[in-house]
C-alpha cells in the first residue's frame, strides 16, 4: 500500500476529518470507526446479558488487563507498572499526593504545565507546608535543563514537568531532568497528555518514575480514559491516597495486623468499577494504532505535518509561531499581528477548520494528527487569509 492510500484508507476509517479540516488532536483526538464499534458491542452485551454474572465479572478483568498491555507496549515497560486511570489529572494527583509530605519539603516545576498538573501541586503546598519552585522556560526554547537544575536542592522531593508542552508544543528534556532529579533522590512526574501517540516514549529509557498519560488525545480513544506508569522505585515509595477494592491484594481483604494489604503492582492505584464500553474501545484505539497504522509511522508523519504546518504559517505575513522548531512534533502555536485569538478561532471554524486558543500564552493552537494531509494544512492557510480580512474589515466598520 503506498503512502497516499494508507493516508486516505485510515481517514476514511476516522469520519470527523473529513468532515472537518480536524486540527485539534490536542484537545481530542477524532474517534476511529473500530473504537465506536468496540463501545457498541460492549454496551449491548450489557444491556442483553447484564453486568453482574460471571462471564461479566470475568470480562472486565480480561480487558482491563488488555488495556495495560497495550499501554505497556506504547510507554515500553512491564503491564504490572500500569495503572488505568480516568484521564491524565488521575495520574499526576496519585503521584503527587503520594509522598509523605512534610513543610519544608520542595516541589520544582515549570511555568508551561497544564492545571491538570499545577493543582495537584499547590494542593499539597496548601495542605502541607510545600515549597514550590518554578522554573521559567519562555516558549521552551532555552535552556531548560540549566533553568530546572538551578532549583533541585536536597530539599527537592519531586519534580513535575510535561513531556510535550500544552501551551507551546516544546518537547522538554526529561531524560536528563530525571538524572539530575535522581542524584538527591527526588522522583521525577511526567504529564504526557500531549506526548504520549505523538512522540515515542520509552519510560524505562528515559529513567522517569511517573508518567500519565490521557485516552481520549493523540490516541484517538474516548473519554473517561488513562492510564499512569510507575517505576519500581515509585512504587515503593508513594503511599495510597484513593483506595478501593481493586487497590487490594486478594489475601488484602481482610486486615493483617491491623491494616489491609495493597496489590504488589500498580494495579494498587485502581480503585473500582470501570466502564466498560469506554475500556473496550480505549484497546480498541490501541489495537488500531499499534497494529494496523503503527506507531514508527504514526510518530514519522506527525513529525513532518507539524513540521510543514509551522513553516507555512511562518511565511504568511504578521505570523508568529511560537513553538521552538528544533523541538517541536505536531503541536503548533502561533499569533496572528492584530488578531484576537479567540475571535480568529471562532472565524476559522465558521469556515470549518476546527483549532483552539489558549491562555497561557494567548494564542491560536492547532494539532496535526498521523490522519491529516497537506491540503488540510492548506486549507488553514487559506481559511486564515479569509478570517484576517474579515476581522480586518470589522475593526474597520467600528
Amino acid at each position: 500500500m503506498s503512502e497516499q492510500e494508507k493516508v486516505r484508507a485510515i481517514r476514511s476509517a476516522m469520519p470527523a476529518v473529513t468532515e472537518h479540516v480536524y486540527l485539534n488532536t490536542g484537545t481530542f483526538g477524532p474517534l476511529p470507526r473500530v473504537v465506536t464499534d468496540a463501545m457498541r458491542t460492549e454496551s449491548e452485551r450489557e444491556l442483553i446479558d447484564g453486568r453482574i454474572t460471571t462471564t461479566s465479572y470475568e470480562r472486565a478483568t480480561q480487558l482491563k488487563q488488555l488495556a495495560r498491555e497495550e499501554v505497556a507496549q506504547l510507554l515500553h515497560c512491564r503491564p504490572e507498572q500500569i495503572a488505568l486511570t480516568r484521564h491524565t489529572t488521575d495520574g499526576i494527583n496519585l503521584a503527587v499526593m503520594g509522598r509523605n509530605w512534610q513543610p519544608g519539603d520542595e516541589i520544582v516545576t515549570t511555568d508551561m504545565e497544564h492545571p491538570g498538573a499545577q493543582g495537584p501541586i499547590f494542593n499539597v503546598a496548601r495542605r502541607f507546608g510545600v515549597v514550590v519552585r518554578t522554573a521559567r522556560l519562555g516558549t521552551g526554547a532555552g535552556d531548560v535543563v540549566s533553568a530546572i537544575a538551578r532549583l533541585i536542592n536536597t530539599r527537592t522531593r519531586m519534580v513535575v514537568l510535561s513531556h510535550l508542552t500544552w501551551n507551546t508544543g516544546a518537547i522538554l528534556p526529561v531524560a536528563e531532568v530525571a538524572e539530575l532529579a535522581h542524584r538527591v533522590g527526588a522522583l521525577v512526574v511526567v504529564d504526557g497528555a500531549q506526548s504520549a501517540g505523538s512522540i515515542p516514549v520509552d519510560v524505562t529509557a528515559l529513567g522517569i518514575d511517573v508518567y500519565a498519560i490521557p485516552g481520549q488525545k493523540w490516541l484517538c480513544g474516548p473519554e473517561g480514559t488513562g492510564a499512569v506508569y510507575f517505576s519500581d522505585d515509585a512504587l515503593d515509595q508513594l503511599y495510597l491516597t484513593i483506595v478501593g477494592y481493586a487497590s487490594l491484594a486478594p489475601s488484602g481483604l481482610e486486615p493483617i495486623g491491623g491494616y489491609f494489604v495493597p496489590k504488589p503492582t500498580a494495579e494498587r492505584f485502581e480503585v473500582g468499577g470501570v466502564h466498560l464500553p469506554a475500556l473496550a474501545g480505549q484497546v480498541a484505539a490501541l489495537r488500531w494504532l499499534r497494529e494496523e497504522v503503527g506507531y514508527d509511522w504514526i510518530f514519522q508523519r506527525i513529525s513532518e505535518l507539524g513540521r510543514y504546518a509551522a513553516q507555512r504559517l511562518a511565511t504568511l505575513d504578521g505570523v508568529q509561531v511560537l513553538t521552538p522548531l528544533d523541538r517541536m512534533a505536531g503541536l503548533i502555536s502561533f499569533t496572528v499581528r492584530d488578531c484576537d485569538p479567540q475571535k480568529l478561532v471562532e472565524a476559522l471554524a465558521q469556515r470549518n477548520v476546527i483549532v483552539r486558543w489558549i491562555t497561557h500564552p494567548y494564542c491560536v493552537r492547532l494539532s496535526v494528527g498521523f490522519y491529516n494531509a497537506e491540503e488540510d494544512i492548506e486549507r488553514l492557510v487559506a481559511a486564515l487569509t479569509e478570517a484576517r480580512g474579515e476581522l480586518a474589515g470589522a475593526r474597520s466598520a467600528v
